[in-house]
């Protein structure tokens, strides 16, 4: 029993408490959007910030890169949006289970909140990717999926 509680200690010793809410903090930062694409990737549906990386060897006109672009700018703010809700609902599981307030309610309520941001960035993500795909013809299509397979 003694050894088991310094085996204990020792974990919450080398724990840093707040590391994973460092994740969350790096959401400020990155667009968050790691596999929440992958289907509309798999499928070559385009992504608007790789096409308008990839605008010269796409050939985009300038019609073209005002619309992606606009497409991209609105996915941006949202990606944003949604990552502060993430950062928020995580901070307040955390202080819930930190202060011993949290009870099978509270936690069910925040966990689906979780699940409803992450299903509206996914649905934000795809959305774009649907749009930018409506802007490229069959030509600029085909030659987005080379891009992707290199």
């Amino acid at each position: 029993m003694v050894k088991a509680q310094a085996d204990s200690s020792h974990l919450k010793t080398n724990v840093n408490k707040d590391s994973f809410l460092n994740q969350f903090e790096a959401f400020k930062t990155s667009r968050n959007i790691s596999g929440l694409a992958d289907v509309a990737d798999h499928h070559h549906y385009p992504l608007p910030e790789k096409v308008l990386g990839w605008q010269k060897q796409l050939q985009l006109n300038d019609r073209q890169k005002a619309a992606i672009t606009q497409i991209n700018t609105a996915l941006q703010r949202k990606v944003k949006e949604m990552n502060g809700f993430l950062i928020t609902n995580e901070k307040m599981l955390d202080s819930l289970f930190n202060y011993k307030k949290v009870n099978n309610g509270l936690l069910i309520y925040y966990t689906n909140r979780y699940g409803l941001y992450q299903g509206e960035l996914r649905n934000a993500i795809l959305q774009a990717c649907l749009k930018t795909e409506t802007q490229l013809t069959a030509t600029q299509l085909k030659k987005y999926g080379s891009l992707l397979q290199d």
